[in-house]
C-alpha cells in the first residue's frame, strides 16, 4: 500500500453556545472516547487506541495550547473539540480542524421550561459599549436603556463620542454642557436616556481617532521644548538652515522650511586602462618627463 492511499482523518471542531449540545453531538463522532478539557490535558496519548478517539471540551477557556496540537499531530484516530465560538480558538488549531455546528436549538433552555413553564428567559444587563450605543440607538424602550446605563455604568466621555457619531450634536449640547461633569452621574444616565427616542435607521458609525500634531516631536528632536518657542526661532535664516540638516523632506515640509537642496549625481570619472603593460609605459614617460 502506498503513502497514497492512506486516510488521514481530520479533527472536528464543533462550535455553539451553552445548551446547544455540543458534548451530545460530539460524542456521535466517536465510539468510546477519552474526554479532557483544554486547560487541564496530561495524558498519554500512545495508550488510547484508535477507534476510541478523544473529546477536548471547552478549548475557548484557557487552552493548554502545545499539548492539544501536539494531540492533534499524533493522533491517528478521530479528534473532536468544542468551543462556545470560532474566534476563542487558536488560529493554529483552528487551522487544522474541520468547523461543524452544533445548531440553534438550546436544549438547557427546553429543559428548565419543562421544570418550570412559567419561567421567563434569563435577561442579563451586561454589556459592552457597542451593544450599549447600538440599543440606545435602536431601542424605544427608553425606561431600559435608562436602566442598562445605570447598570454598566459607561465612561460619559467614551459615551458621548460614540454618540456624536451617530446623532446631531445639538440634541447633546445641553446633556455635554449643563448636566454633565455638573450634576450627579445618575442624573446625568436619566437625561442622556431620554434625550433620543430611538427608531434610528441606518449604519452604527465607529468614532475616528484623532491625528496628533508632529510638531511638538520635531521641537523635541531640536532640542526646544516649547512649540512658540520653535515658531519664533524658525524666523532667523541660519536656524532655518541648520534645522534642514536634521530634517528629511516631509519634516521640513510640515514646518514650512521648503524642500532640501538635492545632490547632484555626478558621472564617474573613467581611466581608459587597456593593460598593466600600458599603465606601465604611461608611469615610466611621466617619470622621464
Amino acid at each position: 500500500m502506498g503513502f497514497t492511499n492512506l486516510k488521514t482523518i481530520r479533527p472536528i471542531l464543533l462550535t455553539g453556545k451553552t445548551g446547544t449540545g455540543k458534548s451530545t453531538k460530539a460524542k456521535t463522532f466517536v465510539k468510546d472516547p477519552v474526554i479532557f478539557y483544554a486547560d487541564d490535558i496530561n495524558f498519554d496519548i500512545g495508550s488510547i487506541p484508535i477507534d476510541n478517539g478523544i473529546i477536548i471540551e471547552d478549548i475557548h477557556i484557557k487552552p493548554d495550547k502545545e499539548n492539544i496540537l501536539s494531540i492533534l499531530r499524533t493522533y491517528k484516530g478521530q479528534i473532536v473539540i468544542t468551543s462556545i465560538n470560532e474566534k476563542s480558538v487558536p488560529k493554529e488549531i483552528k487551522a487544522m480542524c474541520q468547523i461543524k455546528r452544533a445548531g440553534s436549538k438550546n436544549f438547557l433552555e427546553e429543559q428548565m421550561k419543562e421544570i418550570a413553564p412559567r419561567s421567563e428567559k434569563p435577561f442579563s444587563y451586561e454589556r459592552d459599549t457597542y451593544s450599549l450605543v447600538y440599543e440606545y440607538l435602536k431601542s424605544k424602550d427608553r425606561e431600559l436603556i435608562r436602566e442598562l446605563l445605570q447598570f454598566n455604568k459607561p465612561s460619559d466621555t467614551q459615551l458621548l463620542t460614540w454618540l456624536v457619531e451617530n446623532i446631531h450634536p445639538n440634541r447633546l449640547l445641553f446633556i455635554d454642557g449643563r448636566v454633565r461633569r455638573r450634576w450627579s452621574q445618575e442624573y446625568f444616565y436619566d437625561m442622556l436616556a431620554y434625550t433620543h427616542m430611538g427608531s434610528f435607521s441606518g449604519r452604527l458609525n465607529m468614532p475616528k481617532r484623532g491625528q496628533y500634531s508632529k510638531i511638538p516631536s520635531l521641537a523635541r528632536r531640536l532640542g526646544i521644548k516649547n512649540v512658540n518657542v520653535l515658531h519664533q526661532l524658525l524666523k532667523d535664516d541660519e536656524f532655518r538652515s541648520w534645522a534642514m540638516t536634521k530634517l528629511n523632506n516631509a519634516e521640513c515640509r510640515l514646518l514650512k522650511l521648503g524642500e532640501k537642496r538635492k545632490r547632484k549625481k555626478l558621472d564617474p570619472i573613467k581611466i581608459q586602462q587597456t593593460s598593466l603593460f600600458h599603465f606601465g609605459g604611461n608611469k615610466n614617460e611621466n617619470s622621464r618627463i
